[in-house]
């Protein structure tokens, strides 16, 4: 699905998705990744979300963003409490949805200037 929306020049929108990756900048990315203002990180997050545990979500947070969106790819997946302890103490809210969820999210919020991290596993 395309997604069109006005933002910032400088900071970077999922500009589609599908079964194949996510498009940030014109360019598919088919590995998990992390989307904060105009930098994409391919290095923090581990390639199943089955493995993601609470250092990643510590790292997640040293962004000091407001919210922290977690597309958990095709369908939505819950995290355990003690996985996120972390940034609830930080005051940082954390959403989990879907994907596709979680890259319309995103882009709105981008284009509302809110604080935001996507954490994005493949739809």
């Amino acid at each position: 699905m395309k997604l069109d929306f006005d933002q910032q020049a400088s900071l970077l929108n999922i500009s589609s998705y599908s079964n194949d990756g996510i498009y940030v900048g014109g360019v598919l990315i088919t590995d998990p990744f992390v989307l904060v203002g105009s930098d994409i990180h391919r290095d923090i997050l581990p390639q199943c979300i089955g493995l993601l545990e609470s250092n990643h979500i510590e790292e997640l947070a040293t962004f000091r963003q407001s919210i922290i969106l977690i597309g958990t790819g095709a369908k939505q997946r819950f995290l355990e409490p003690d996985v996120l302890r972390c940034a609830y103490e930080a005051q940082i809210g954390v959403e989990t949805m879907n994907s596709a969820a979680a890259c319309r999210s995103f882009n709105v919020l981008v284009a509302e200037n809110r604080s935001v991290l996507g954490a994005f596993y493949m739809p």
